[in-house]
């Protein structure tokens, strides 16, 4: 059972309230309790909400009219914020979801965010763990985005921010699956 100040702090999160989270956090809300046995912990609920911007994102591509990098990073700072927040309350950013099969790692990468994965790898978020289908955070968000691992990625079909977030995987040491088998 999730005391006030937790619930308080689900509640905030889940409407990007910026202020209301640093509030609660500064008067010494623990982050790191999980919510319940679907939602899994804090952290993976504030890398869920991520998927809303690249909706966003997404939406303007498909409507002819994409994005400037001002927009999306204006879109996108409440998301940020909220993650520099918790990572100075020492939120544990290797917790997996509920179902044991994704990590805030994967959550943003699956969601185009350059800025959070870049946020997360300097935060020394493991590139090479894996799901329980035995897939890197590589090999699936290949998968989940072309149907395809890394190495076969045709990349006209991608999106800037697709491309951007897999490159970046890479560079920071991210293997496919098959590399580490």
């Amino acid at each position: 059972m999730l005391s006030t100040q937790q619930h308080a702090l689900v509640a905030a999160v889940s409407a990007l309230d910026v202020q209301q989270v640093e509030q609660l956090l500064q008067q010494g809300t623990d982050p790191n309790f999980i919510i319940d046995a679907e939602t899994g912990p804090l952290i993976s609920l504030w890398s869920d909400t991520v998927f809303a911007w690249w909706e966003q994102v997404c939406e303007a591509y498909e409507s002819g009219q994409p994005l400037s990098q001002d927009e999306k990073a204006q879109l996108l700072k409440p998301y940020m914020q909220i993650l520099e927040a918790l990572i100075q309350a020492k939120v544990n950013l290797h917790l997996w979801d509920a179902e044991e099969i994704y990590g805030p790692l994967w959550d943003v990468a699956s969601a185009a965010c350059v800025p959070a994965v870049e946020r997360l790898l300097a935060e020394k978020v493991d590139p090479n763990t894996k799901d329980e289908d035995d897939l890197t955070v590589l090999s699936s968000i290949s998968q989940l985005l072309f149907e395809c691992d890394f190495d076969e990625i045709d990349w006209s079909q991608a999106l800037e921010e697709e491309k951007q977030v897999l490159e970046l995987l890479r560079a920071h040491g991210a293997k496919m699956s098959k590399e580490l088998n």
